[in-house]
C-alpha cells in the first residue's frame, strides 16, 4: 500500500528520489502516445490538454463535471505508478501541497519545486530541477503552437490562494454535485481553479501538468475528496448531474478513439471511490 503525505513531512532523501524519478520519466522513458517525439511525462500533459477540449478533445470532458474527481484520481495514480517504474523504486509516492507558503509548507524552494518565473524571461523558470537551464526540463506539449520551451510561473500575480476557511466551507457542502453549490462544484471553482490562477504561467493553461506542481496540487484535492467522504458518510461519494449514483459503472475516458490508450487498464467511477482499491492511501485523513 502506497502512503501519500504532505511534502513538508518528506525526508530530503524522499524528495530527492521523487525529483530524480520525475526527471527520468521526462527524459529517459519514451512516450506511449507519440513515440520518439516526447517523453512519457509529456503523455500526461497531452492527456490533460485533450481533457480540457484542446488538441484532440475527450468526450465527456471531465472538467466542470461530476467526473472531475474520479478522472483526476486515475490520472495522478497512473503518473505515480509511472514514476515508480521509471526509477525502479516502489517506495516513491506523490506528496500533496496544502496551498500554504509558511516555512516548510512552501514547495517553491531551490531543493524541491523550484522558484518563481523570471519576469525578464516571460516568467520562465530559469533555476531549479525543472528548468531548461539546470536539467533541460523541456516543454514538448503546448496549448497551441510550440512556444516557450521552459515551464512558466507568475506566483501571486492573479488572485489569492485558498484559505483554511474556504477549505472548511467547501468540505461542508453537500451533496457531491448540484448545479452550483455541491462539493464538486464549489471545490473545483473556489479551490482548484484558484490555485491554477495564482500560480499562473504553465499552470494557467490546458497543458498545466507541464509544471510538476500540478501533481502536488491535485494530490491535495484528491485528499480533500477523501476528507469530504469521511465527513459525509451518510451520502453518496459520487453523484451525476441528475443527482443519481447510478452511473458508477461509467468508464472514464483518457484518450480519443483515434489515439492509442495511455495505459492498458480501463477504470470505472466505482473503481475510484476507495483509494485502497487503487493500492494507496493518505497518511492523515
Amino acid at each position: 500500500m502506497d502512503i501519500r503525505r504532505n511534502h513538508r513531512d518528506m525526508t530530503a532523501q524522499q524528495k530527492s528520489a521523487l525529483i530524480d524519478a520525475i526527471l527520468l520519466l521526462k527524459s529517459n522513458v519514451d512516450s506511449v502516445l507519440r513515440p520518439g517525439e516526447q517523453g512519457r511525462y509529456d503523455d500526461f500533459v497531452q492527456i490533460h490538454k485533450n481533457s480540457m477540449g484542446r488538441g484532440n478533445p475527450l468526450t465527456p470532458n471531465p472538467h466542470r463535471s461530476p467526473l472531475f474527481y474520479p478522472w483526476h484520481r486515475i490520472l495522478i495514480r497512473q503518473f505515480e505508478l509511472a514514476l515508480q517504474a521509471a526509477a525502479n523504486d516502489s517506495t516513491i509516492t506523490l506528496p500533496y501541497w496544502n496551498w500554504q507558503l509558511n516555512g516548510a509548507d512552501n514547495p517553491f524552494t531551490s531543493d524541491f519545486m523550484g522558484a518563481n518565473g523570471d519576469n525578464l524571461r516571460a516568467q520562465r523558470v530559469t533555476s531549479g530541477f525543472f528548468s531548461m537551464e539546470q536539467t533541460r526540463f523541456e516543454v514538448k506539449v503546448w496549448d497551441d503552437a510550440p512556444d516557450n520551451p521552459g515551464i512558466r510561473r507568475n506566483l501571486g500575480a492573479n488572485g489569492t490562494l485558498p484559505t483554511a476557511e474556504m477549505v472548511i466551507s467547501a468540505l461542508n457542502r453537500t451533496p457531491y454535485w448540484t448545479e452550483q453549490s455541491g462539493w464538486e462544484n464549489v471545490s473545483e471553482v473556489e479551490l482548484h481553479n484558484a490555485v491554477h490562477t495564482w500560480i499562473g504561467g504553465s499552470m494557467g493553461q490546458a497543458t498545466s501538468p507541464n509544471d510538476p506542481i500540478f501533481f502536488l496540487h491535485h494530490c491535495h484535492l484528491d485528499l480533500l475528496w477523501e476528507r469530504w467522504k469521511h465527513q459525509h458518510r451518510d451520502i453518496p461519494a459520487y453523484t451525476n448531474e441528475a443527482g443519481s449514483a447510478e452511473m458508477n459503472d461509467t468508464v472514464l475516458v483518457f484518450h480519443p478513439a483515434n489515439e492509442p490508450a495511455p495505459w492498458s487498464q480501463t477504470f470505472t467511477v466505482q473503481q475510484t471511490l476507495d483509494t485502497e482499491d487503487l493500492d494507496y492511501r493518505y497518511e492523515y485523513i
